[in-house]
């Protein structure tokens, strides 16, 4: 090989010492793929921030500042930035519809000599204690419940009172605001005091929040952008906002993006109810996260799990998450357990409610559960292999991108000496097989020799060439095998009084 300069010019004469630098890669590029949370959603009326694109969020009173304290997209941001173990955060905001409603519910209030004592709501599974005094009035009670609510400037709901009829309104419009649960007496030990009666109307049974922004031409990869954004906790359930992110997910796995994206949907309802919402989905960019009957709103359950997913994620890439708590996700009344199984096979997460009314991941499923044709698949069902892909392409990508690649010549395996920007596909070959090697020491992949040398003619291993009809293109195949996560370990222990 031939000592070549970038700078130094080739035909110096006159006496002098050159000392020229450059840095490359003697290896693959096997760092850790720093996970990104892009959170999108909608943000409070009086607010002006730039829609439609990424902003990196610092803090919560950023969010705050931004997109108004309440909103949806400010306690999302907020939960991730607690819990994502410091995985960057950016908010992806969305206009609302211009024909949305609000969600809105009522808590009517009537006396017959109240006795002082406290007031237990719960908005979100958020508690909200009123204090009261003996022989109030209706109204004096319901002003008392306004100003509860409406102090607390993290709830997603304002008050206002009308002669003891409360009405709660979501502080943005859209069916998304139904999500919101409003509970009364939630704890055993809560009691309405004696001589009050409370009627609590659902928000959302009021008025229905209706009309969901249109994602079609919002939630693309153009207005991602080139960032990786590796997790994507999504606020809105409806059939055609999801579909809208899976298709981004679609176009963000085109081999000119090669930015896969977990994205992650909350759901409170039955879980017959949950296997019906199965049925409509099919793509490994959607993993639902089910706690059926649970206080907290999905778009918060959405974002629980993918702050806890990223941050172990960024631990240790490819491993599973489960037997792990849902942060600040309250339990729902409905057991999955013994439901795991259906729901697996039919594309589902499950989770398990815990006896302190946390809830911990059982598994984390995509929805991709046929191929295009309708065979059945089973490459796609673990969230995890997606991170586990997401990781070997970044590795890929950044090994191939820069030097000694970037700026090569292409010369053949049984070229003679050439320039030190000459590239063989040995060398290409070189380098995957490190990049295997390190896959295999994270866990990644398993059965390494055969990944790199093969077992027969339709697995031939590692190979790279130069193309055919292209002289300037080398083609490179790695023949990976995943790992996959440990779900099941059976035993059968057999025993017998005798041996004959």
């Amino acid at each position: 090989m031939s000592i070549t300069f970038n700078l130094v010019p080739a035909t110096a004469a006159a006496s002098a010492v050159y000392v020229e630098q450059e840095n490359v890669n003697r290896g693959p590029s096997t760092s850790s793929l720093p996970h990104k949370i892009l959170v999108p959603g909608q943000y409070n009326d009086g607010y002006s921030p730039t829609v439609n694109t990424p902003q990196l969020i610092l803090n919560k009173a950023d969010a705050w500042t931004r997109y108004g304290r309440g909103s949806m997209l400010a306690a999302m941001i907020e939960k991730c930035l607690k819990k994502g173990g410091g995985c960057s955060v950016y908010a992806f905001p969305i206009a609302a519809n211009s024909a949305g409603v609000a969600a809105t519910g009522t808590v009517v209030v009537t006396v017959d000599d109240a006795e002082a004592g406290t007031i237990y709501l719960y908005i979100g599974g958020e508690e909200v204690d009123v204090a009261i005094t003996a022989d109030m009035t209706a109204t004096e009670i319901g002003e008392a419940i306004a100003d509860a609510i409406n102090a607390n400037l993290d709830l997603p709901v304002t008050a206002e009172n009308d002669a003891g009829t409360v009405t709660l309104t979501c502080r943005w419009a859209g069916e998304s605001g139904n999500q919101i649960a409003l509970e009364l007496n939630r704890d055993d030990d809560d009691e309405t005091p004696d001589g009050v009666t409370l009627e609590v109307t659902d928000i959302g049974s009021v008025t229905a929040g209706a009309n969901d922004p249109d994602l079609t031409d919002v939630f693309t990869t153009e207005n991602l952008g080139g960032k990786w954004f590796t997790e994507v906790p999504f606020p809105y359930t409806s059939e055609d906002a999801i579909g809208a992110m899976e298709d981004c997910g679609d176009e963000r796995d085109d081999p000119s993006v090669m930015r896969q994206l977990v994205g992650f949907v909350g759901f409170t309802g039955t879980i017959a109810n949950f296997i019906t919402a199965l049925e409509e989905r099919n793509s490994q960019w959607s993993t639902y996260v089910p706690v059926p009957g649970s206080p907290t709103s999905a778009y918060m359950i959405a974002a629980s799990a993918a702050a806890i997913y990223a941050k172990y994620q960024q631990i240790n890439p490819g491993r599973p998450v489960k037997t792990i708590e849902l942060p600040g996700v309250i339990a729902g009344n409905e057991a999955m357990k013994d439901y795991a199984d259906t729901v697996v096979q039919a594309g589902g997460s499950w989770t398990i409610n815990q006896d302190d009314d946390t809830v911990i991941i059982g598994d984390l499923c995509t929805t991709r559960t046929t191929e295009d044709s309708g065979a059945k698949t089973e490459d796609w069902r673990f969230t995890i292999i997606i991170t586990n892909i997401q990781h070997k392409l970044y590795q890929i990508y950044n090994t191939f991108a820069a030097s000694p690649f970037a700026r090569a010549v292409v010369l053949t395996d049984s070229h003679g000496k050439g320039p030190s920007y000459g590239i063989r596909p040995k060398t290409v070959k070189g380098y995957a097989i490190k990049l295997v090697r390190a896959w295999g020491e994270a866990g990644l992949s398993t059965d390494i020799d055969t990944i790199i040398n093969g077992n027969d003619d339709d697995n031939p291993g590692i190979s790279a060439e130069i193309n055919d009809s292209n002289a300037g293109r080398i083609d490179l195949l790695i023949p990976d095998i995943p790992s996959a996560g440990l779900r099941i370990l059976a035993t059968k222990l057999e025993w017998a009084f005798t041996t004959g």
